[in-house]
């Protein structure tokens, strides 16, 4: 709320753009608190390099999130040979933004070049799973995995853009690339610019995206870098951008969308705020290596006190009941969340040896609504005796601390995935490294590695709902609160919020009214 006051007293400091929204210009402004490097989810992957990323490049196939299936895209059809190879039948219509014919010596490019040892990415492991790409004509390929990869159609249609071989394929500096980037999608790019922003305008050729990546009737999109809260805000109120980040602090967000002009629109996709568990004794904190107490910290989590602070008045949206959602192919749980029950928890407590309690660290992240969750579970557990300190860090600490296992517990945000399946959970919770591991539970990363080769549905989600009944049981993971997309914004927009990706928006849901 202070930042609202203080916005609206900063508002002739800070604001230069016209008052007016700009549908008139049909120009959709929109503020970036994090610069992005290049437009390549590849080079530089954030949230928000998702959301420019799938504007200008196109996936292999799309998902329907409303019907929960697979479409085509740049692929017009597909046929799965066997357990570990596709073919796809590509379009023949579809154009660069440079004019040049999409074929399939893209697709094969793209995927050797995602394989190949020399390329280094950030998270390679999403696609290590690959073996090769052939040409089997101008337009058909046959993609080959190591190994049986039953979320292989959910790594095509999330992520996996597909590059021109002959600009990303000839450029030295593939960064120097993702400056210029030539795309087959609804955007092309003008000008990418870490300090002066992104802007992309409409590609008329784009005819292509069907039902699951419908053309956007916006003409031109201008994403700013605006790092500082209080400036998003005062540019918001005067005019300056039409809609702001979905991180905004709830609290802001409703005064914001009372403003005339402004309105908000709120959607649950599979991101969800959770507590980790530092089980494996690499931190030096002994009552966390008890299944007892990590059972009685769970138990002291009043999550139904805990949902306003995601949710406020848009108490309709859906909860996490486990870490995953039905939607993801895979998911699946038989044991309820705990019951909070505070009382038993403190008799938990004494039984295991510590009737006073004991002093940890919750470290946490420093967006607002994370951290705020984090500081109710604390209030929750100082009931009971457990005394904590707030910890919040950057990413970069983040992952620092953690890989030298030093986290007592982590309060922090996950999307689930961005993806109709659990391999990303699994990947990120279950099947870990030693430097990023809160369990070292063997059984668990067993567990992990076999259900991302498994293609029976019915014998994945049972191995799923295993593996998601021993992360509660055992007390490693619990989810603490929803994570819903809540995004103000001019009311000239329409908007659908909540989708599967993390940012929860996608460029084709972002229209005129």
């Amino acid at each position: 709320m202070r930042l609202v006051a203080t916005a609206c007293l900063a508002t002739a400091a800070f604001f230069s753009a016209p008052a007016l929204a700009q549908k008139s210009a049909d120009t959709l402004r929109i503020p970036l608190n994090d610069p992005i490097q290049v437009i390549s989810y590849y080079l530089d992957p954030k949230t928000e390099t998702i959301l420019t990323s799938d504007a200008v490049y196109d996936t292999l196939i799309g998902y329907d999130e409303d019907k929960q299936t697979y479409e085509p895209l740049l692929a017009k059809s597909w046929r799965r040979i066997d357990d570990k190879t596709i073919e796809f039948e590509l379009r023949d219509d579809v154009k660069w933004h440079d004019g040049k014919p999409f074929t399939a010596d893209d697709v094969v490019y793209t995927m050797e070049w995602l394989t190949d040892p020399k390329t280094l990415l950030r998270f390679k492991s999403y696609w290590e799973w690959i073996d090769k790409a052939e040409k089997l004509g101008p337009h058909k390929v046959r993609i080959t995995a190591k190994q049986p990869t039953p979320f292989d159609l959910a790594r095509y249609a999330f992520l996996t853009t597909i590059l021109a071989k002959h600009a990303h394929g000839a450029a030295p500096d593939k960064m120097v690339y993702g400056r210029k980037p030539i795309g087959t999608s609804m955007y092309r790019a003008v000008y990418v610019d870490p300090q002066r922003g992104i802007e992309l305008v409409r590609n008329p050729d784009y005819k292509h995206g069907g039902t699951v990546k419908p053309a956007s009737n916006i003409g031109k999109i201008v994403f700013r870098q605006v790092p500082d809260p209080g400036t998003r805000i005062a540019e918001f109120m005067s005019g300056g951008v039409e809609m702001l980040p979905r991180d905004t602090p709830l609290e802001q967000a409703l005064e914001l969308g009372k403003m005339p002009g402004k309105t908000i629109t709120a959607g649950q996709g599979t991101y969800y705020n959770y507590i980790a568990i530092n089980a494996t004794g690499r931190a030096g904190l002994e009552p966390l290596t008890k299944l007892a107490v990590r059972k009685a910290m769970m138990m002291a989590i009043d999550r139904d006190a805990l949902a306003p602070l995601a949710l406020g008045p848009f108490k309709h949206l859906p909860r996490p009941e486990s870490m995953c959602w039905r939607i993801q192919a895979g998911c699946d749980y038989s044991i309820p969340l705990p019951k909070y029950d505070p009382e038993a928890a403190k008799k938990l407590l004494a039984e295991a040896g510590y009737p006073n309690g004991f002093e940890l660290v919750v470290s946490t992240f420093t967006n607002e609504g994370i951290r705020s969750v984090a500081e109710a579970v604390m209030g929750q557990w100082r009931r009971i005796g457990i005394r904590g300190t707030l910890e919040p860090m950057t990413l970069g600490a983040y992952r620092k601390k953690q890989a030298e296992g030093r986290l007592h517990v982590f309060a922090g945000g996950w999307p689930g995935g961005g993806m109709p399946d659990i391999t990303g959970t699994i990947g990120f919770l279950y099947d870990v490294q030693p430097q990023t591991d809160y369990h070292n539970d063997a059984e668990l990363k067993k567990l992990a590695v076999e259900v991302d080769t498994i293609m029976d549905p019915d014998k994945r989600k049972a191995l799923g709902r295993r593996i998601f009944d021993i992360g509660l049981e055992r007390g490693y993971f619990m989810p603490t609160t929803p994570g819903p997309a809540i995004v103000v914004h001019s009311d000239e927009l329409r908007l659908k919020s909540g989708t599967l990706r993390g940012q929860g928006i996608d460029v084709w849901n972002m229209n005129w009214k």
